[in-house]
């Protein structure tokens, strides 16, 4: 296709886009724009299906509600382009630049497209496929706006989306390996089964956003926001929170107790919650916010709470023997003894005593904590923040500690 012959189609575009007469609709579809320089061109709405755009220069173009379906844009310059609400399913979008773009609305989901015309021989051309969603490996995408895109499958493998916005964004599936999303927008986005390997979220907001099925332990989440609520786990999690709830206003008498051995409630906010006496053994409940909640007589043995936030919770007769609690906040919480009571709901006059035993708490912050009478015993207490902590009555028997860490706490006349 001649220079010419792209400015007559152009020209024509702007008519139609202006529904003035004699103007058609942009179509170059299956067009070979290799290193052709659109920089500013207006063609919202244009038909660019199956294209081979790669190392075409957009920069500043308006792509806005085009169709772009299994395109092919390696390497092309498509810096502050409007690509709001593009069709881009099948899309190949490796080395782009698409630094200050706006793909707000865009779908970049898998897709393949069968051509149906045949060359002189007879020969049928073959099918444009990306299945798995666009390859946008290695492409620069700082600053750019996502906003509820849909990326499912997408490859982003090294790909830099510092400060990019991907608010309610569907990235489910998506390979993020290697990707640099300091300072991002993930707030509500779907990042159900998405891949991290060596993935940099220093800073990035996460709240809301779904992490089901991600392993994050390779991620880089130094100062990012993880916490997200209880819409955002799935619908059985849901279901047995609010009967453990109804469970806990009713007395019993309505409602379920919660069991939610092994669950993952990563990053959860369930702050100022009551879920005492729920059975949470073994669940995943790292970063979570559970502030000011109620787990009294709650069982969580060999859970993983490292970086959780205990603070101010009433976690009275609570069983965290095994648990994982590095770096966990627990400042201000009751962790001491609760008095049981029987059937009628009157005091025994017995005490039942939290367990801690064989916990890992280092460099937890236990500061203003009550942990009167709790067993202790081969508990991990290495650099644990113990500045005015109740441990009287404590079994302390083999737990790892330094002698210097108990001078500041609250030891009482029997530790």
């Amino acid at each position: 296709m001649t220079p010419q012959e792209i400015v007559q189609i152009l020209d024509e575009h702007e008519k139609w886009l202006r529904q003035g007469q004699g103007g058609t609709r942009a179509n170059l579809s299956r067009a070979n724009l290799q290193g052709f320089t659109l920089s500013g061109a207006n063609l919202k709405s244009a038909k660019l299906s199956g294209s081979d755009l790669s190392r075409a220069i957009f920069s500043g173009s308006d792509l806005s509600n085009s169709d772009m379906f299994c395109a092919v844009l390696d390497g092309a310059d498509l810096k502050s382009t409007n690509m709001r609400d593009a069709d881009l399913r099948g899309a190949n979008l490796r080395h782009v630049n698409l630094a200050g773009a706006d793909l707000t609305g865009a779908d970049l989901r898998g897709g393949s497209l069968m051509f149906g015309s045949e060359d002189d021989e007879g020969t049928r051309d073959g099918p444009t496929t990306n299945q798995n969603g666009a390859d946008l490996s290695n492409a620069s995408m700082q600053n750019i706006k996502l906003v509820g895109a849909q990326l499912a499958g997408a490859n982003l493998t090294s790909v830099n989306l510092r400060n990019a916005d991907l608010s309610g964004a569907d990235l489910s599936g998506c390979i993020l390996a290697d990707a640099d999303l300091a300072g991002a927008n993930l707030q509500d986005a779907n990042l159900k089964g998405a891949l991290f390997d060596n993935t940099i979220l220093k800073h990035a907001n996460l709240s809301g956003a779904n992490l089901e099925g991600c392993d994050m332990t390779a991620a880089n989440l130094t100062g990012a926001n993880m916490v997200r609520n209880e819409d955002a786990l799935p619908q059985e999690v849901r279901d047995v929170l609010n009967s453990h709830y109804i469970w806990i206003r009713e007395d019993g008498r309505l409602g379920q107790r919660a069991e939610l051995r092994n669950a993952d409630l990563s990053y959860i906010d369930l702050s100022s919650v009551n879920l005492s006496g729920a059975d949470l053994c073994g669940a995943n409940l790292s970063g979570a916010n559970l502030s000011n909640v109620l787990l009294v007589m709650s069982d969580l043995s060999k859970t993983n709470l490292q970086g959780a936030d205990f603070q101010g919770a009433t976690l009275e007769g609570i069983n965290l023997s095994g648990a994982d609690m590095t770096e966990t906040n627990f400042s201000g919480a009751q962790i001491g003894p609760v008095d049981l009571k029987d059937s009628k709901g009157l005091p025994t006059g017995r005490l039942w005593p939290s367990n801690l035993s064989s916990a890992k708490l280092m460099n937890a912050n236990l500061t203003g904590a009550d942990l009167r009478s709790a067993n202790l015993g081969h508990a991990d207490l290495s650099g644990a923040n113990l500045k005015n902590t109740d441990i009287t009555g404590c079994n302390l028997t083999d737990a790892s500690f330094q002698m210097d860490q108990l001078d500041v706490a609250i030891t009482g006349e029997e530790t």
